[in-house]
């Protein structure tokens, strides 16, 4: 009896693989976007209780995140800023209904 050959799992599958697996399953359904793997690390520094405040309304003014405003102004000084980075990725918290 052959063995048969499984393929790895620890590697997100890429763009051709997703599209070999929707065909095979007779589907016509977009690909999945795989994001590639990335780091994040945390950056942390202090500023005047002044700065705070303003970058604090200035995000809740343009409806956005504090780290939002601060990516976008690296962006706009030439920085590359992945576009992960530029999204609001903050958790949302479940609204717990009352029993009726």
């Amino acid at each position: 009896m052959a063995q048969r050959q499984l393929k790895s799992t620890h590697r997100p599958p890429d763009t051709t693989t997703l599209r070999q697996v929707a065909t095979d399953a007779g589907r016509s359904l977009p690909s999945a976007v795989v994001r590639p793997e990335r780091r994040a690390v945390l950056i942390n520094f202090k500023v005047s209780e002044e700065l705070a405040m303003a970058l604090a309304e200035r995000a809740q003014a343009d409806g956005l995140t504090q780290k939002q405003v601060m990516t976008r102004a690296l962006q706009a000084i030439g920085l590359p800023v992945d576009p992960l980075d530029l999204e609001d990725r903050t958790p949302r918290r479940r609204i717990r209904r009352a029993a009726a």
